[in-house]
């Protein structure tokens, strides 16, 4: 069975697109996006498709998307701590049972590991997060951490050496010494890999309009407030990217306008990180969502990946 992976930096139209393709195809999406998994964050992750008026409904643990099923929508709380691991062993369950009933799961997202880990290119087995242990390691410098990856004579390449997140987690796993269960991996199954893109100014176009859609109206500015009230106020989740800029305007730290031009900065900047992430993948299929008939030639190589 060959089952269609559409990903791509964020504001790419990936939602869109899959539910146009579940359409034709007789298929549920599994979401694969980090932040769409949390409950109460609609804004602010982008669930629901801009530029058009979609109809929804919310239900646990999925949407339905123009009568399309979306798993991974609302799946944990936000003080929940939700891995790649999870989310694979999450997305295999849904994708088996889509199966089962005859349709095809199409996988879409933006978050790299995510995706990496439900279609088994990473197998990392490790354990279940130690949080106290990351945060010691959290308090501990970049050369300190270095130091204690050489002296455990763990090979890794530039990049990772020099970033102290990347450190942080590889110390973890290795100190823990409980490996978690193998993952329900598909059997049968080829996994067609398709990737939507454009030059950066497009995609940073994009990104722009799209912040200033969830500004409209106060509409992010409502939903951060809600979480706040709702007990979240302390939520990692409230400190990354989008949701950050808000709160830090709700506390008087930032002005309306410093608020949005730096959320589009840190998508921006998240644009480049999920395009260097994506790049490790040199099966995926690029399509140029500045073509105008870039949705059929991407039905049209799924099909023919189908009949070969």
């Amino acid at each position: 069975m060959k089952i269609p992976v559409i990903l791509g930096p964020t504001s790419t139209g990936k939602t869109s697109l899959s539910i146009d393709l579940c359409k034709k195809l007789g298929g549920q999406i599994i979401s694969a996006d980090s932040r769409q998994v949390y409950k109460h964050m609609d804004v602010g992750t982008g669930k629901i498709p801009v530029a058009k008026d979609v109809s929804y409904e919310k239900h646990d643990k999925f949407w339905i998307l123009e009568g399309m099923k979306v798993w991974g929508y609302d799946v944990v709380t936000p003080d929940t701590n939700f891995s790649a691991y999870d989310f694979a062993k999450f997305g295999l369950e849904k994708a088996r049972t889509a199966i089962d009933i005859g349709m095809i799961p199409v996988i879409t997202g933006g978050t790299g590991l995510y995706i990496d880990f439900l279609t088994g290119r990473i197998t990392d087995l490790a354990g279940p997060p130690d949080l106290n242990l990351r945060k010691k390691l959290e308090q501990k410098g970049l050369k300190e951490l270095q130091e204690e990856v050489t002296s455990l004579n763990i090979e890794l390449n530039n990049s990772d050496f020099h970033n102290k997140y990347r450190l942080v987690r590889i110390l973890e796993r290795q100190k823990n010494p409980n490996p978690s269960p193998p993952l329900p991996y598909l059997k049968n199954v080829d996994y067609v890999f398709m990737g939507l893109t454009a030059f950066r100014d497009f995609l940073y176009s994009r990104v722009d309009s799209w912040t200033d859609s969830i500004w409209h109206n106060d509409k992010i500015l409502k939903e951060v407030q809600d979480l706040i009230n709702l007990g979240y106020k302390d939520s990692p989740k409230l400190h990354g990217l989008v949701y950050e800029n808000a709160l830090a305007h709700l506390q008087g730290k930032k002005s309306r306008e410093e608020a949005i031009q730096r959320t589009r900065f840190n998508l921006h900047a998240y644009v480049r990180r999920q395009q260097t992430y994506f790049k490790r993948n040199k099966g995926i299929k690029w399509f140029d969502i500045e073509q105008d008939n870039y949705v059929q030639n991407l039905y049209n190589y799924f099909k023919s990946h189908r009949e070969a």
